[in-house]
């Protein structure tokens, strides 16, 4: 099952676009309308859903990733359910996948396979010691962003997945599976060590070292076959890559990196060392002439020599004992002066280790530079600072401010007649291609337009995201009409007037045909205007209507005929939604008063100064929606205002409403034509009157407009 565009989930993520599909979840691009910011929409697989363990395991460790806080690991906001969908919501990236720039522009060099494989390790180096392992790295779950930062996914959902699962369905995991994951066996933080040697493998080459036709024939080369002469490949990869690699992907995991921290350290060295002389291999031979001592085996030795000489008589306790010749005092002496020359030299030799590692780590120019040169690969710049002007002209407004934030520019916008398309960027005050820095102020000249503008395609848009496009064009006369189609979701659009790709005037008034489902039928509203209260509603209850009746009064239409109805004839509307008529009680009784004066208003009428002339205005019996429902499970206030002429409001109704009485509506008696709800003292809707029927809502999210609707 696949999510269509303008799906709305758990209430709050709005599916804007799919991205891709994997083997046990597919990925959309979504809203989150709750925070107002873009996400990925992770859901699983259809086939995975009943699947209750694999679920819960899912969930357990969408969780546990979700507490993982780090600079090169995608964020985790939530995970939930609803009905058969079950997802992760996580942080969006707009940028490519390590494997894309591979395809693109390997071999990398040394110094930009550093400068990834850093960062990858990084991430790996958090998770492993918040107890997670990932299970599938490869260069697909490895994202990069414009900047050059590496940003690590996917944690977690190949631990919830099965063997068989990984194996049947991911042919490009298995490229990157460990020996022991390929056999079934105990996987934990080296094989995470493994998948990113073979990582670093591909940046360098281009290539897979092992390559099959079945995740099986994989698996056994992974468990068998030695890994490819990477230098007839690549000729240029340095000797400690080399030698790190080979560590990283060794066939026993005892013989790996034993933490991506001490991977990290060789990582460091070898910005410097291009020898690889510092990549030791785990299991030490004590019988071998050099010992590599290490500052707790030193503090062992001197622990015990210590206790051996406590154990052993001197010459001053012991009168027995017999004093050792001049040829023993020359054994014990070489004897000590041999310790001493081994710790000495196991000290120069630590301390040398540590004055590479700290050489790598305040040359930070160093790693500046590869971290430069990888943002040079990806978007053409030519150093931290510096960027290259891009061309904005022609582009849209919106599109010429995603591109200036990206290269860390400042606009400013300047608007200009034109006889482009409004929101055309028509100028530039810097030109493409001039080298500026981050930082800098450019301005650039944004058509008004000439009154016209390129109608869009919102076919298969809902009715909010469609509306929401056209006033970012300017066009507000939008009227909507609804048609039954079989195969298109019920609430987008399917076809609109005019067409895609016509001139319109923004003024012009433009339909918006909006899908509806075969059990639903939209009926032409019959004119009842002039007819009886009993003739109009058997009329329009025969059409399927639900009909509701009110007085008012009427200059036109004769006491006890219809002199109103909140549908007009020939519209069409939903079978079975509600049709409000009115019942004229004659002509408004007017009542002349002085300039300075109001008239007493009656429990029918309201009177209004008009310079020297009073203006009855009829009251109507009015139903204000309550729709939508708030996030908070807590009782949540909701307050109704009138809008008067002058602008000022008018508390008609308050009351603390719990979530689950949402939504409702509130009848009133009133002469206004606006009315505003709020929630907690927040702005939620607007509604508008007409006579006494609803003519449009606006409904806001945390206070802003997000979608009106005409009626």
């Amino acid at each position: 099952m696949y999510l269509e565009s303008g799906s709305l989930i758990s209430g709050r993520y709005r599916i804007k676009e799919q991205l891709g599909v994997g083997g046990t979840a597919v990925v959309y691009k979504a809203l989150d309308e709750k925070l107002n910011r873009v996400v990925t929409f992770k859901a699983l697989k259809e086939e995975y859903i009943d699947n209750e363990d694999f679920v819960k395991r899912f969930t357990t460790e969408a969780q546990a990733v979700a507490g993982l806080t780090h600079p090169n690991i995608v964020s985790a906001y939530d995970v939930g359910r609803e009905g058969n969908i079950c997802y992760i919501i996580m942080e969006y990236i707009d940028g490519p996948t390590l494997k894309e720039l591979i395809i693109k522009n390997a071999p990398f060099t040394n110094e930009e396979t550093l400068g990834v494989s850093l960062q990858i390790a990084s991430a790996l180096e958090a998770a492993h010691k918040n107890k997670i392992v990932h299970r599938d790295i490869k260069p697909q779950n490895i994202l990069v962003t414009k900047e050059g930062n590496i940003k690590v996914t996917d944690f977690g959902i190949a631990k919830a997945a099965t063997s068989a699962t990984l194996t049947a369905d991911q042919m490009g995991s298995a490229h990157y599976f460990s020996p022991e994951q390929a056999r079934g066996g105990f996987v934990d933080n080296k094989s995470d060590i493994y998948s990113l040697g073979i990582v670093m493998y591909e940046m360098l080459t281009g290539e897979l070292p092992f390559d099959g036709e079945s995740p099986v024939a994989l698996a056994i080369k992974h468990m068998d076959e030695p890994l490819p002469d990477m230098k007839k490949i690549n000729p240029s990869v340095s000797d400690s890559l080399v030698k790190i690699i080979e560590k990283a992907t060794a066939k026993k995991a005892s013989q790996r990196y034993r933490t991506a921290g001490e991977l990290s350290a060789d990582l460091k060295r070898a910005i410097v060392d291009q020898t690889g002389g510092f990549v030791r291999e785990n299991v030490v031979d004590k019988s071998s002439q050099t010992i590599v001592l290490t500052p707790e085996d030193r503090r062992a030795i001197r622990e015990n020599a210590e206790a051996h000489r406590k154990k052993t008589p001197s010459s001053h306790t012991s009168h027995t004992q017999t004093r050792p010749s001049s040829q023993h005092k020359k054994t014990r002496s070489e004897a000590e002066r041999e310790r001493r020359r081994r710790e000495r030299e196991a000290e120069e030799e630590a301390a040398s280790s540590r004055r590479v590692v700290f050489g790598a780590i305040i040359t930070g120019v160093a790693i500046i530079v590869i971290l430069t040169v990888i943002i040079a690969v990806l978007t053409g710049g030519n150093s931290a600072s510096d960027v290259v002007m891009p061309n904005l002209i022609d582009m849209t407004q919106e599109l010429a401010e995603k591109s200036a934030k990206e290269n860390g520019i400042i606009l400013e916008i300047e608007q200009v007649e034109s006889d482009e398309l409004l929101g055309t960027v028509v100028g530039q005050s810097v030109d493409a291609g001039t080298k500026i820095s981050k930082g800098d102020t450019v301005t650039i000249q944004v058509s008004v337009g000439n009154g016209e503008v390129e109608f869009p395609d919102l076919v298969g848009y809902t009715m909010e995201d469609a509306q929401a496009a056209l006033k970012a064009l300017g066009i507000t006369n939008i009227s909507f009409s609804r048609k039954q189609s079989s195969n298109i979701a019920s609430g987008t659009v399917i076809s609109t007037k005019p067409e895609a790709g016509k001139m319109v005037d923004i003024e012009d008034e433009v339909t918006l045909y909006i899908s509806i489902s075969e059990s639903e039928n939209m009926v032409e509203v019959q004119d009842v205007l002039g007819l009886s209260e009993s003739e109009a509603v058997k009329i329009l209850e025969e059409q399927g209507f639900v009909v509701k009746v009110e007085k008012a009064s009427s200059d036109e239409y004769p006491e006890g005929q219809v002199c109103a109805q909140s549908k007009d004839g020939g519209f069409e509307a939903l079978e079975g939604s509600t049709i409000m008529i009115y019942i004229s009680t004659g002509a408004a009784e007017t009542t002349e008063v002085t300039e300075t004066t109001t008239e007493e208003v009656t429990e029918a009428t309201t009177v209004q100064v008009v310079e020297n002339n009073a203006e009855v205005v009829a009251t109507y019996s009015l139903t204000v929606p309550v729709t939508q429902v708030p996030s908070s499970d807590s009782a949540t206030t909701v307050k109704i205002t009138e809008v008067g002429l002058d602008g000022s409001e008018t508390t008609v109704y308050t009351q603390n409403i719990s979530k689950s009485s949402f939504p409702y509506s509130v009848n009133l008696t009133g002469s206004g034509s606006t009315y505003k709800v709020y929630y907690d003292g927040v702005i939620s809707a607007v509604h508008s009157y007409d006579d006494g029927g609803l003519a449009s809502s606006s409904y806001y999210i945390d206070g802003k407009l997000a979608e009106t609707t005409n009626y």
